[in-house]
């Protein structure tokens, strides 16, 4: 399984296999005193999922990381991910999952360089940096 893409947007919601993102593509939240309360940020993602790697569960992690490289969470978000093998898929076609991640209400407690962590099976696979 891999991340074909990850986006930051204002917001995304996942829904009949399709993305629909609302704000993407910055790499910057701008405040004017620090400890900075954001209101939420969304992740738009696309896994892939090789025919060699379905009915299989993998881990994915998100992670919201300051420049030294601690997190700003609480925990890491987790969810368990598993793509079945439709009878209708071509033999050793890859399958591709959409998905929204919604991180509310981070802290930020200093200007800098942040960034959103994708980890699958605990193995970094993707990385949106942002000051």
């Amino acid at each position: 399984m891999d991340i074909d893409y990850l986006i930051l947007a204002d917001a995304a919601t996942a829904a009949g296999g399709k993305l629909y993102i609302h704000g993407a593509g910055w790499d910057g939240i701008f405040g004017l005193s620090f400890p900075l309360q954001h209101p939420g940020l969304a992740v738009a993602l696309r896994l892939r999922v090789p025919w060699t790697d379905t009915n299989r569960s993998h881990v994915l992690e998100m992670d919201l990381m300051d420049a030294d490289g601690a997190s700003l969470l609480p925990a890491p978000l987790r969810a368990p991910v598993t793509a079945g093998r439709p009878p209708q898929l071509p033999v050793g076609e890859d399958q591709v999952i959409p998905m929204a991640v919604v991180i509310s209400g981070p802290t930020f407690p200093r200007p800098g360089t942040y960034a959103v962590v994708a980890r699958i099976d605990g193995l970094e696979r993707s990385r949106s940096p942002f000051r």
